[in-house]
């Protein structure tokens, strides 16, 4: 377990790829099931409703495993599904994890970084940012195409996110 959590880490550094993982359908069941948890604590900062916040949870697997599933094939890399969706859920826990003390600050000051909460919101636009720098390293080397056009299609993927989220669930976007 510490192996793969510094497997993890290194991937979330930029250091390592989702090739170094392996390919194996427990490993992203335990993966998912760990991002699903971390969801789970994530978006109950913004909903109480159990059925809503299930309802994000699954909208968010959804569009990760087909976004990225139709990526692969497209690019004919399927045969790399198991590990980039490992290392893209994998490193998407550690994010969350680093993000939910800030997000925790932000709620209980109730207010927006426009209205005194600059520390902890800072915080959490950087850790949005390292997100999209890490899913463009983890394209780039599971689709090999340069680190920009990986950059390119994590910017595409986390527009089509906030798009998906902002018109399925407007008062929370």
């Amino acid at each position: 377990m510490n192996k793969l959590l510094r497997a993890f880490v290194q991937i979330a550094t930029l250091k390592l790829g989702p090739e170094d993982l392996p390919a194996s359908g427990f490993l992203l069941g335990l993966v998912t099931a760990a991002y699903l948890l971390t969801g789970a604590a994530s978006v109950a900062f913004y909903t109480s409703s159990a059925g809503e916040a299930a309802l994000q949870l699954a909208v968010d697997l959804c569009l990760t495993f087909g976004f990225f599933t139709l990526l692969l094939v497209l690019y004919r890399k399927a045969h790399r599904l198991l590990q980039t969706l490992t290392a893209l859920l994998g490193t998407g826990v550690l994010l969350s994890l680093i993000a939910l003390p800030l997000t925790a600050w932000l709620q209980a000051l109730d207010m927006s970084a426009a209205e005194g909460a600059p520390i902890p919101a800072v915080g959490i636009y950087l850790i949005v940012l390292w997100s999209i720098a890490v899913t463009g390293h983890i394209l780039h080397r599971a689709l090999e195409i340069p680190f920009v056009g990986g950059l390119v299609i994590g910017v595409a993927y986390f527009v089509l996110n906030l798009a998906t989220f902002a018109k399925l669930f407007p008062a929370e976007a």
